[in-house]
């Protein structure tokens, strides 16, 4: 009786190895479709790639199965900030707060409200 072999396919290759390493990298992809800090309208990617390395008689072969997923990156934040130089020269940057961005920032609609006055030394002012 000869000995036939078994018919490989992505299925069954490696014991399944192939569709649960994309199994894994669809997850990674779901998981960044349903992130708030990312585009909603970028593609994401799962590529499964397979290298079938053969023996030298080419009677046996070397089999690698990699999966990676390409993922849309978390959304850029912009801020802007005033550039100046302090009194001794040195450049410095201080960050222009904007309320409707950062609501924790705003005070009672007063433009210097969230400046700390600082006091002369034995006034009470």
């Amino acid at each position: 009786m000869a000995n036939r072999m078994k018919t490989v396919t992505i299925g069954n290759l490696s014991a399944g190895a192939a569709l649960e390493r994309a199994d894994l990298e669809l997850s990674k992809v779901l998981k960044n479709i349903m992130d708030p800090n990312t585009s909603a309208k970028a593609c994401r990617e799962v590529n499964i790639k397979i290298k079938i390395k053969p023996t030298e008689d080419r009677l046996a072969g070397e089999v690698s199965i990699q999966a990676v997923s390409k993922l849309a990156p978390v959304t850029e934040h912009v801020t802007q900030v005033y550039i100046g130089q302090d009194v001794t020269g040195e450049p410095e940057i201080s960050e222009i707060i904007q309320p409707e961005l950062f609501p924790e920032f705003q005070g009672d609609n007063d433009e210097t409200s969230n400046i700390t006055p600082i006091k002369k030394e034995g006034t009470n002012s």
